[in-house]
């Protein structure tokens, strides 16, 4: 009888740290790692950005089909992202999988060429 009653304490006490895990790993959703930069190259087809991080590395990332493009105030969709736009992204790390974004706000216009006359 002792052991049945231990092994039914032991299960509970399992059962309860388990549950109690996944409640708190639920809970922390990670934000990712803000970065702003300029926007070298962008591929919309397959959804691939280059972006040259301000006195960082260049990087290469993929933006998701839900992510929010958010240019003056407005939500846009990604594919009016163009190179030379100054951006500021919240970037991902998965453990498997490329990096991605899901946010990425425009903080300037890029400059575009005169026209002669």
């Amino acid at each position: 009888m002792k052991t049945k009653t231990r092994r039914r304490r032991l299960f509970s006490l399992a059962v309860t740290l388990a549950l109690g895990f996944v409640a708190t790993a639920r809970a922390k959703q990670p934000r990712g790692t803000t970065m702003t930069g300029i926007v070298k190259a962008v591929d919309h087809k397959t959804r691939w950005i280059t972006f040259a991080q301000d006195r960082g590395p260049l990087r290469q990332f993929v933006y998701s089909s839900r992510t929010q493009f958010w240019h003056h105030g407005a939500e846009e969709l990604p594919a009016r992202l163009l190179p030379g736009m100054r951006i500021q992204i919240q970037l991902h790390h998965p453990l498997i999988g490329p990096d991605f974004v899901r946010h990425i706000m425009l903080l300037t216009q890029p400059a575009t060429p005169a026209s002669p006359h």
